[in-house]
């Protein structure tokens, strides 16, 4: 079981707010974007990971640009209500604070507060309410749940768990869900960090179990297991009782939850499961790399390094992608479009028949956080807003 510390008083070099005035780099129009009206709160954009969005800006171009000094990695980030939750890694381990929390304006890109972290993060953080949690790594077997206050960036509480976490947090209906190397998945309200349950679902000699981030949809959670051939496992969201098993190779990316269906990945090969577990379709994507799928009514949609595949929901190719001369990033889902990031541009595709919408040369090569009104991105020490201008 996790070893549970409530922290109600801050100390002043561990977990005090700091204010950055003076100590980062930025440029933008005096305007900025306007209201950001969008969220992505948590990886995927939601519970079921689908990364989809009503609508995202066409042909969007740079805003502003926000330059975090000594921070050499800027992690995704995570949108609420006009502000992003932004993971940090200092340049060095003499910095003041080697992990950190920035939250920014949406619309200038202008830092609101900055919160050291006592552990890397795992990216991104999850936002509930009016808490932020992050999942992070204490040491290469031990893993750390945290959760801050969204409003100036106080600590509320934190967790300690014997296993490694690479996952980052799945928040639904204010509980907080963390798988994690050795097989066991852990549900923690978001309000106070208490345990609800813990279980263990599964385990291997490898310790390699679940390394990937639970999906929640009607009260089911949904994990896929790197172990041997456990596969695709569905677990009573309040409970953690087993609802159904199916096996399957083992699960390198995914769950993603739709009300179309369950969608898995083992390597190249994608899973198609019904909610009660009935296996639908597969489909072999060839091609020498894995990333995080979108999906929408129509599709699933699937990338490797050189090609985009429109897989429709009965398991057949509506249509692929194949750039010349670049590589092909994941895929987000902007109401008619699909958005990818390939080697120095974004582009845009009709959903329906893969044709090219437009295209831009944006700076950033992170994992794209989109709304109607921006795109943005993360790259080195770097956050990037692209939209109308």
């Amino acid at each position: 079981m996790p070893a549970h510390t409530r922290r109600r008083i801050l100390t002043a070099v561990g977990s005090a707010s700091v204010s950055l005035a003076g100590c980062l780099s930025q440029t933008s129009p005096s305007e900025g974007i306007g209201d950001v009206t969008g969220a992505w709160p948590m990886v995927g954009r939601n519970a079921g990971h689908t990364r989809q969005v009503a609508a995202g800006p066409t042909d969007p171009e740079t805003v502003w640009t926000t330059e975090l000094e000594q921070v050499r990695a800027t992690l995704t980030p995570a949108l609420v209500d006009g502000r992003l939750y932004v993971p940090s890694n200092a340049v060095s381990d003499t910095a003041r604070h080697r992990y950190r929390i920035h939250a920014l304006s949406a619309a200038t890109g202008t830092e609101r507060w900055q919160v050291p972290l006592r552990s890397e993060p795992n990216a991104p953080p999850a936002v509930s309410g009016n808490q932020i949690i992050v999942t992070a790594r204490r040491s290469l077997e031990q893993g750390r749940i945290v959760c801050f206050q969204k409003r100036d960036g106080d600590e509320e509480w934190l967790v300690d768990v014997d296993a490694r976490l690479t996952a980052p947090p799945t928040v639904n209906n204010g509980i907080v869900y963390i798988p994690d190397w050795r097989g066991r998945v852990h549900a923690l309200s978001v309000s106070n960090g208490s345990v609800l349950w813990s279980r263990l679902v599964d385990a291997s000699e490898s310790g390699r179990t679940f390394t990937e981030p639970v999906a929640v949809n009607n009260e089911t959670l949904y994990l896929g297991s790197q172990s041997g051939t456990t596969g695709l496992v569905a677990l009573d969201a309040t409970t953690g009782e087993t609802r159904w098993t199916k096996p399957t190779p083992a699960v390198t990316g995914g769950p993603v939850v739709h009300m179309n269906g369950i969608i898995v990945q083992s390597h190249h090969l994608v899973i198609a499961f019904d909610a009660d577990g009935t296996r639908r379709w597969s489909f072999n994507a060839p091609g020498d790399a894995i990333r995080p799928i979108a999906v929408d009514d129509r599709h699933v949609y699937v990338s490797t390094r050189n090609a985009l595949y429109a897989i429709d929901w009965t398991g057949e190719k509506a249509w692929e992608y194949e750039p010349s001369g670049t590589q092909v990033g994941m895929p987000t889902v902007a109401g008619d479009t699909v958005l990818i990031r390939e080697s120095n541009r974004l582009t845009a595709l009709s959903g329906v028949t893969g044709e090219k919408q437009w295209t831009t040369h944006p700076a950033g090569s992170g994992r794209a956080v989109v709304t109607p009104e921006a795109i943005f991105m993360s790259t080195g020490g770097a956050v990037i807003a692209h939209g109308a201008t």
